[in-house]
């Protein structure tokens, strides 16, 4: 998933809608607290601190080229994964330490994205900015056997590509920027850049085999690819209006006034590429994520929605909305993507300027601590 576009989420709180106020309170989380804890990104590692403005300065980077989590999901089983940009994935397996998956091979020279689920499975892309990258036509960017899709492999802790640029044709000289997932069919943008213009084609494909048989070198057989519009590529990307949003989502947001323009990008916990919805034009925008028993949605000023119940535990106020703010965060610092796995629930911070990202890092809180408060629900 491409960088949220972050806007400061300025009044959305429930104070423009009253009579909202008073049957769904909200939660404001300290910047210090026993309920969370915060992390931040280094070259190779995550690292508790005590607030992000305390954490290791990074040098503002296109955020193509720096540390971020670039993408995030739970998958139908509960666990939590999340795409951590030149480091690695970090998956919560319901506990609050997330584990690591480091491969400066994969990660160190491209760009993670578009984090999806072929059957409960994660995988997710990889490609260069030929925009950032001015050593485009090097070795690494003509071996054909560079990796395009990768899977992550809970069990055995490891990452394995499944697919090669080889497989899908694309030139020595080309990346594919852009890859979107319905859950049977994929389609990718695939962009090429020389001294006189870019150039743009784009593919569909579907797989010959299981993705998780797939060896990682180009060869024969592994899919079936072929060309297409870019109407047909668009038209799978396009923003729909809000009216057109699952039910759960529009009632988790019922509480925000008619007049505040957002949008919000959803996903289907082990789902496929999200979809965009849109409530008015130039506004804040959201994630939210729609598992079996829960459905959250956060914007990236901290202020969240939760409804449902958390894996094991009871439905939250008798199924009723729940809001709470997340600690907050300095200025042009936003949150990003997030996931939750059984009590915890993950999400990401950075520090951006324009199309340039400095300092990031995650914030994971303890939703059994924070939601299933009695003191907290004593005066409903």
């Amino acid at each position: 998933m491409k960088k949220l576009l972050l806007l400061a989420c300025v009044g959305i709180a429930l104070a423009g809608c009253k009579k909202k106020v008073e049957s769904e309170p909200i939660i404001e989380l300290a910047p210090v607290s026993s309920d969370h804890k915060w992390y931040y990104f280094t070259n190779d590692n995550i690292v508790q601190i005590q607030l992000p403005q305390v954490s290791k300065l990074q040098s503002l980077k296109p955020w193509t080229e720096n540390l971020r989590v670039s993408d995030a999901n739970t998958n139908a089983a509960g666990n939590g994964f999340m795409l951590v940009n030149r480091l690695g994935v970090l998956m919560f397996e319901g506990l609050e330490e997330p584990v690591l998956l480091h491969d400066v091979q994969l990660f160190g020279a491209s760009t993670a994205d578009d984090l999806v689920f072929v059957k409960d499975i994660p995988y997710f892309t990889l490609y260069r900015s030929t925009f950032f990258n001015k050593n485009f036509g090097n070795s690494i960017q003509a071996d054909t056997n560079r990796p395009y899709l990768v899977r992550v492999a809970q069990e055995g802790r490891m990452l394995y590509p499944a697919l090669t640029y080889g497989d899908m044709g694309v030139a020595t000289d080309a990346e594919i920027v852009s890859s979107i997932f319905d859950g049977d069919s994929w389609l990718a943008a695939v962009k090429s850049t020389d001294e006189e213009r870019t150039r743009f084609e784009y593919k569909q494909w579907k797989p010959m085999m299981d993705l998780d048989a797939m060896q990682p070198t180009t060869r024969d057989g592994k899919i079936t690819v072929r060309h297409t519009s870019e109407e047909t590529f668009y038209s799978a990307h396009a923003p729909e209006d809000f009216s057109q949003a699952p039910s759960r989502l529009k009632s988790l947001l019922a509480a925000i006034p008619d007049n505040f323009a957002f949008s919000v990008s959803c996903y289907t916990a082990g789902g496929s590429s999200p979809r965009l919805y849109t409530h008015g034009d130039d506004g804040s925008n959201a994630t939210a994520l729609i598992a079996d028993g829960w459905i959250c949605a956060v914007f990236t000023d901290g202020t969240t929605y939760f409804n449902g119940a958390l894996k094991g535990r009871e439905i939250l106020v008798g199924g009723d909305n729940v809001a709470f703010r997340l600690p907050k965060l300095p200025k042009d610092y936003y949150y990003t993507h997030f996931c939750v796995s059984g009590d915890y629930f993950a999400v990401g911070w950075e520090e951006s300027s324009f199309y340039k990202t400095g300092r990031s890092g995650i914030l994971v809180v303890d939703l059994g601590k924070v939601l299933y408060n009695k003191e907290y629900y004593a005066a409903d």
